[in-house]
């Protein structure tokens, strides 16, 4: 209430008069005066001399306008920065992406934005837990798989292809299984949050029980490793294993009985007062490609 009575007497001693300052702010030119008075009362001085023909500024109420002033310029260069940032590219975006996408895919992604939006600053926090994009205050999430129900607005960015891999010396030792069910005498390398593996089979989704292997990982980096070493059978994104595939050293399983894609998604906290540093990106993701690089 103070800082309101401060610019009201700062409007009224810029336009001289109760009535000017009343027009301007929009308020009856009653309540005006009497924030100033309650403002004069509340300091224990005058800050303005009243006639019936005009306003003058007292000694203390000239002293006074100048801090004042510095309220206002203040308020204002706040509100031109958020403008900026609400108008154009700039400020802080802190994002989180899975570890496979976020150092195979996102590197080149944030690289190129960068350029195009040098006054974006970006925090990037590499993880595949699910984390508290409010308490950890992130702006943007890049997700894979089904999603939870939340209050969050998610975007598809799109498919993430799949395969079953195996190295060449794995095979040579072990055979090519031909079937889905032959994978159960085999040597599967598991993702901790995938004890069963979805394979297409007639049209429909079969799942393929993967809880017995012997080697397990929360990282699908590592079990890229393990299946290049020929420790057993990885189900992988297609993206993590283009490369050892056109070079051969991994080897693509079951072709007739694919996985079904993934899917990929950017997850913010609100649809509203969106940050146009969020825009841009939201807006570059599809520009650069992402959904093409995933699939």
């Amino acid at each position: 209430m103070k800082l309101d009575a401060m610019a009201l007497f700062a409007l009224v001693a810029r336009e001289g008069s109760f009535t000017a300052a009343a027009r301007v702010s929009g308020l009856p030119k009653s309540t005006v005066s009497q924030r100033v008075a309650e403002l004069e009362n509340l300091l224990g001085v005058r800050l303005l001399h009243r006639s019936t023909r005009r306003l003058t500024l007292s000694e203390a109420g000239q002293v006074y306008l100048q801090h004042c002033q510095v309220m206002l310029d203040a308020a204002s260069a706040a509100d031109a920065a958020l403008s900026r940032l609400r108008d154009a590219p700039a400020g802080t975006l802190r994002i989180t992406a899975p570890e496979a996408s976020g150092t195979l895919l996102l590197p080149g992604l944030l690289a190129a934005f960068q350029q195009r939006h040098p006054a974006v600053t970006v925090e990037c926090v590499i993880s595949d837990a699910q984390l508290d994009l409010i308490a950890e205050r992130i702006d943007l999430a890049l997700r894979t798989g089904q999603l939870a129900d939340s209050s969050f607005v998610s975007r598809r960015i799109g498919p993430v292809g799949r395969v079953l891999v195996a190295s060449p010396a794995y095979l040579a030792q072990e055979g090519w299984p031909q079937t889905p069910d032959e994978l159960a005498s085999h040597r599967l390398l598991m993702h901790g949050v995938l004890p069963q593996w979805p394979l297409q089979q007639a049209g429909d989704v079969i799942r393929v029980d993967a809880s017995h292997a012997r080697l397990r990982a929360n990282n699908l980096n590592t079990l890229r490793q393990l299946a290049v070493a020929g420790a057993g059978i990885a189900l992988l994104p297609r993206f993590m294993v283009r490369d050892a595939l056109a070079d051969g050293s991994l080897q693509r399983l079951l072709p007739d009985h694919p996985p079904p894609d993934n899917h990929y998604y950017a997850v913010y906290p609100s649809r509203s007062h969106r940050p146009a540093a969020l825009t841009a990106l939201l807006d570059f993701i599809d520009e650069y490609g992402l959904a093409t690089q995933l699939a």
